[in-house]
């Protein structure tokens, strides 16, 4: 679980209300989408939503740019400063040109890539992300887009949205940077999502694990666990922490997100061993 403390401490731009809310349903939407299954699908999505939202707090794309700026941002569309001329200051001229005939919008006549601008925990962009989400999330984003960033809404849209990617499975790999190219279509902005990354750990790291004495029963119960989750390959449960036993628990350890290590009361609790 985590805290309304932690969150401010991870989020400090949020809004009390976008922490509280998030404080209050991520337990049971974590647990919907899956994300509570090992440290690696909590810890990659955090860092995503904090670089995405610069912590839970843009709610909507910044789309007013200088003639420079856009020559910048945009260069194939915007070769020089009289092409872009026209669309500086104008966020809905811009987004209706730029985003035309990407994720799912109409022409630029339509108006979808404004109305279908990035928004959210994810910066959620174009009307097939807004369907695809919405869906996922039991809500009708394409009439209501709003709801995409609504404290109410924000965290279960950015949930749909992580499942509609199948982002868990990549999760589990341990490679921050595919997950990266998940969310972002590439790996902009890189050093500073490693750095939210980095921030997620330290504000939400675990008191040290109790250093465990060598115990041959104990041994007996986590090879015993092991066998039965399929590690048939460490042989007989003798107690005897090999070198098969130990390439099994890392194993088990980087699917379930654990952390490097041996014997400590992660791995106890993973396998559902008890143990005074």
């Amino acid at each position: 679980m985590i805290s309304a403390a932690q969150l401010k401490m991870l989020f400090p731009r949020a809004s009390s209300a976008h922490i509280d809310t998030f404080a209050a349903a991520h337990v049971s939407l974590f647990a919907r989408y899956g994300i509570d299954k090992n440290l690696f699908r909590r810890d990659f999505f955090l860092a995503q939503i904090g670089h995405e939202s610069a912590g839970m707090s843009i709610e909507r794309e910044n789309l007013n740019y200088s003639a420079a700026r856009l020559m910048v941002v945009w260069p194939r569309r915007f070769p020089t400063l009289d092409s872009a001329q026209s669309y500086a200051g104008n966020p809905q001229k811009l987004a209706n040109f730029v985003y035309s005939g990407r994720n799912g919008n109409g022409t630029e006549a339509s108006g979808d890539g404004f109305l279908f601008r990035g928004r959210g925990y994810m910066q959620l962009t174009g009307r097939e992300g807004y369907r695809e989400a919405g869906s996922r999330a039991a809500l009708d984003l394409i009439s209501s887009p709003d709801k995409v960033f609504a404290t109410d809404h924000a965290l279960n849209v950015a949930l749909a949205f992580w499942k509609w990617k199948g982002a868990n499975a990549v999760c589990d790999s341990g490679d921050f940077k595919a997950v990266t190219k998940i969310v972002n279509g590439g790996t902009i902005g890189m050093p500073e999502r490693v750095a939210w990354l980095d921030k997620v750990r330290r504000v939400l790291a675990e008191p040290p694990p109790r250093k465990l004495q060598p115990n041959v029963a104990l041994n007996i119960l986590v090879q015993k666990a092991l066998r039965a989750r399929g590690y048939i390959g460490i042989g007989a449960a003798d107690g005897v922490i090999g070198s098969r036993t130990t390439a099994a628990i890392a194993d088990f350890r980087l699917k379930k997100g654990l952390g490097v290590g041996v014997l400590d009361d992660k791995l106890l609790t993973a396998l559902g061993v008890v143990f005074p």
